[in-house]
C-alpha cells in the first residue's frame, strides 16, 4: 500500500489494513454510503489534541481492535471452550502506555520496548529478539490462482450468488478475472467476498 502514502493520515492508514482499494470498493458499491469513512476521519478529527503516534494508536484502539481483533478472538475462543483474558488491555495499564512518551514506544524499527523491558528476566533471549512476529498468513494469492480456483469462481460467479444482491455482479467478475489472469493480487479481497457470500447463504439473506 505504499502507493498510499501520499494520501497522508489517516487515509494512508485506512488504505494499509483495507483489502479493497478505494477504486474497487466504488466499483463493486456504487453509490455506496461513505459511513464508514466518514466515522473514521471523525474518530481522528477528536484526538487532533494529541501526538501522531498516540492519534495513531488510538484510532487502531477504537476501529481495529474493537471492530476486528477482539470480535474475532471471543467467538473463536468460546467456540473452542476457551475463556479467554486480555491481560494488556487493563485499563491501569493501557492508561499508562498513553501517559509514556512516544521514544518510549517506538524507536526505529524497535517496537514494544517497554513490555520488552519488563519482561527481559522473564522470557529467553531468543524469543525477545526474534526478527520478526509470526502470524497466520496464508497465500490466499496461490489459493485463489490455483489450488481453490474453481471453488472460489464456482462461488462468486456464478449467476445466483448471494453478493449480487448487494454488489455489481459485472465488477465481482471483473475483480476475480484482474486476480486470475495474474495482473494484481487480489487474494485477501476475495476472501472477503467468498466470507460474505458464505454468510448470506446461512443467514438465508
Amino acid at each position: 500500500m505504499l502507493d498510499r502514502v501520499e494520501i497522508g493520515l489517516p487515509g494512508a492508514l485506512l488504505a494499509w489494513v483495507n483489502y479493497l482499494s478505494p477504486e474497487w470498493r466504488e466499483r463493486l458499491m456504487p453509490g455506496r454510503s461513505q459511513w464508514g469513512e466518514e466515522d473514521y476521519d471523525s474518530i481522528w478529527s477528536e484526538t487532533s489534541w494529541a501526538g501522531t503516534l498516540d492519534r495513531v494508536l488510538l484510532l487502531n484502539l477504537r476501529i481495529y481492535l474493537l471492530d476486528d481483533l477482539l470480535p474475532k478472538v471471543d467467538p473463536m475462543s468460546m467456540a473452542s471452550g476457551l475463556e479467554e483474558r486480555s491481560p494488556l488491555l487493563d485499563d491501569a495499564l493501557v492508561d499508562l502506555a498513553f501517559r509514556l512518551a512516544p521514544g518510549f514506544k517506538v524507536r526505529g524499527w524497535s517496537l514494544k520496548r517497554v513490555l520488552k523491558e519488563a519482561v527481559r528476566d522473564l522470557l529467553p533471549h531468543e524469543l525477545l529478539h526474534h526478527p520478526r512476529k509470526r502470524g497466520f498468513g496464508l497465500p490466499l494469492d496461490r489459493w485463489f490462482r490455483h489450488d481453490l480456483r474453481s471453488y472460489a469462481v464456482g462461488m462468486l460467479n456464478r449467476t445466483g450468488a448471494r453478493i449480487n444482491e448487494f454488489l455489481d455482479a459485472e465488477a465481482v467478475r471483473s475483480f476475480l478475472a484482474e486476480h486470475m489472469g495474474g495482473q494484481v493480487d487480489h487474494g485477501h479481497g476475495i476472501w472477503t467476498l467468498l466470507t460474505l457470500e458464505v454468510f448470506l447463504r446461512q443467514e438465508g439473506w
